[in-house]
């Protein structure tokens, strides 16, 4: 049975779907909410990984271990924050490559400039989610990670011993790596997403009041 709110809602719907409204600024609005759900399906898993992840060294394999064995569907969890991490760097490629090949910074530069943001932010949460596995690969990754750091001229050795927590990779490392990645990062591309979400909106309602 369809209520009077179900059918409102449905007006809406295919109000919006039949707008005026050029294929491109639709494709955009598209690619914006799959971006925006696909951030907040990552951030859902997250939450749920938190609650039985410990990032200290000690602790971290014995974690993992417990949400992969223990944790009712704490496999599927964790496979799903793996997979929607890279399906949320693959929808930002193809929405910055959008952006690029059909010109369409012209006029809109807000739009180029979020999606130049969000792309290597995304990529960032996937890489530091990597490392906090906190196995012999992670480590070393770090380290070479680290040792490009230290190349960059003049504030290089500084901004390594602040990524790394001191003069070695340690607990205070892993420690700065789960900061970033499960409170810095995100904020972050949540503000950008959110952002770029709303200016499309704007740009859809002002194409869709010129086309009434």
């Amino acid at each position: 049975m369809v209520t009077a709110t179900d059918a409102g809602l449905l007006a809406i719907a295919r109000r919006t779907l039949r707008a005026p409204i050029s294929h491109e600024l639709r494709g955009d609005l598209g690619m914006a909410v799959l971006l925006v759900a696909l951030f907040l399906l990552q951030a859902f898993t997250g939450i749920l990984l938190s609650l039985y992840y410990q990032p200290a060294p000690e602790a971290v394999a014995e974690s993992m271990q417990f949400i992969m064995r223990d944790v009712s569907w704490g496999w599927l969890m964790r496979g799903l924050h793996h997979w929607v991490s890279t399906a949320l760097i693959v929808v930002a490629c193809v929405h910055l490559a959008r952006a690029l090949f059909g010109a369409r910074y012209r006029g809109r530069e807000w739009f180029w400039y979020l999606g130049a943001l969000v792309l290597p932010l995304v990529v960032a949460l996937a890489f530091t989610g990597e490392l906090l596995a906190w196995d012999n690969q992670a480590y070393w990754t770090v380290r070479e990670f680290l040792s490009d750091i230290e190349t960059i001229p003049l504030i290089g050795p500084e901004l390594a011993d602040i990524v790394r927590g001191g003069s070695d990779v340690n607990a205070s490392t892993l420690s700065r790596t789960w900061t970033a990645h499960a409170l810095f990062a995100p904020w972050l591309v949540w503000m950008l997403l959110a952002a770029n979400l709303a200016l499309i909106v704007r740009d859809v309602r002002r194409a869709w009041g010129g086309g009434a």
